[in-house]
């Protein structure tokens, strides 16, 4: 409401500025209406800004909730990756929409046999090298046609992401995604938010190759007596 206040006062300084009759009076009517204006910005983005941070806040109040030691939070706050380290799991926390309930998947360490991060859909970092990842499997929600996604492809916009993709040893539900980012401009890749973004992506892709290296010798040596 304040803000709404401040800028119908910097249009009604501005249109009474054009029945003055002196330069002097239309001068400072406008100088009013200009600082009047780029006031309401700057109380616009403070509040943006405020109510950024307050769910964040919220956000990670409700993520306290699930035990663990680290946690990577994306920007929206509608995706979380979580790990316990006293438990070895990994927590997958996913909603729609800020306020509504997290879906958690949690997967012990044991369990977890690839992890890939993909950029614009295109896989730029995977472990290991071969498996379900870099084959043409796909996961639940992926099991449509290649002709269906061409087709789809031609209709819709190309859409930016930035996102995991891990393979569990679960045969009902093998393939989970953790997003990111997404739906962001193609010049957001040049700045300095997508470099941080980047930046933490890989290090949690670090992290989850760390952990299938940890079990993978005991995996081999179990198929080998098997």
């Amino acid at each position: 409401m304040k803000i709404f206040i401040i800028y119908l006062l910097s249009a009604i300084y501005f249109f009474l500025s054009f029945s003055m009759d002196h330069i002097r009076s239309i001068g400072f009517y406008l100088i009013v209406s200009v600082a009047l204006f780029f006031w309401g910005t700057w109380e616009w983005k403070r509040r943006s800004e405020e109510i950024i941070a307050e769910n964040r806040r919220n956000t990670e109040e409700v993520l306290e909730e699930i035990p663990h030691t680290q946690m990577l939070l994306s920007p929206n706050n509608l995706n979380a990756l979580l790990i316990n380290e006293v438990t070895n799991i990994l927590y997958i926390a996913r909603r729609e929409e800020l306020g509504s309930d997290f879906e958690i998947k949690d997967i012990p360490f044991n369990k977890i046999l690839e992890a890939a991060l993909l950029e614009d859909g295109e896989t730029i970092s995977m472990f290991p090298k071969e498996g379900i990842l870099s084959s043409r499997i796909k996961s639940g929600d992926e099991k449509e046609t290649d002709e269906e996604e061409d087709e789809e492809d031609d209709e819709e916009e190309f859409e930016f992401s930035l996102c995991f993709k891990i393979v569990s040893d679960d045969l009902t539900e093998p393939i989970h995604s953790f997003t990111y980012l997404e739906d962001y401009k193609e010049d957001y890749k040049e700045s300095e938010q997508y470099e941080e973004a980047m930046g933490a992506c890989n290090q949690w892709f670090q992290k989850l190759s760390i952990i299938i290296r940890r079990y993978q010798y005991d995996r081999v040596m179990v198929n080998r007596w098997s």
